[in-house]
């Protein structure tokens, strides 16, 4: 499968092949010749609650309920408290058939996905548009090309 990037210098367009471990490589663009790093033009996916949109990144990362204490990469308020500090890891990586998107449940109370109840351990894809409900909050995976 072909992910279209923008070369950040001269806007043009790249075509490259999605691969395991594809947004920790490089690319030269054809028009202007300069290297680029793949996963800083790839699409940006961020968690959309409400009208706010909480950035993702490549890799693993907890989400969970903002605190002061909490070390989780994405911190989403949640006054019920019902929203564990570490509620879940989502997982975001190049594969061969494109970017592909994981969430795996550890929450004290229960999420769930498109109204389907998730259980401790639960790892499930998401797709863009997908809505999760966390502590009562309605989350939906959402990413856009800058």
């Amino acid at each position: 499968m072909n992910i279209s990037i923008k070369c950040p210098h001269c806007g043009g367009e790249l075509q490259v092949t999605s691969a395991t471990g594809l947004e920790e490589k490089n690319a030269a663009c054809p028009k202007c010749k300069k290297l680029s790093a793949i996963k800083d033009y790839l699409p940006k996916y961020s968690l959309k609650v409400d009208n706010k949109n909480y950035q993702l990144h490549f890799g693993r990362q907890w989400i969970g309920r903002k605190t002061e204490t909490n070390d989780a990469e994405v911190q989403i308020p949640d006054k019920t408290c019902y929203m564990s500090k570490k509620h879940a890891i989502i997982e975001l990586r190049c594969t061969p058939s494109g970017v592909e998107c994981t969430f795996e449940e550890h929450g004290k109370n229960p999420t769930d996905k498109e109204g389907i109840e998730l259980i401790k351990d639960d790892i499930i894809y998401l797709n863009v548009n997908d809505c999760l409900t966390l502590g009562g909050r309605k989350m939906y995976l959402d990413y856009n090309f800058e």
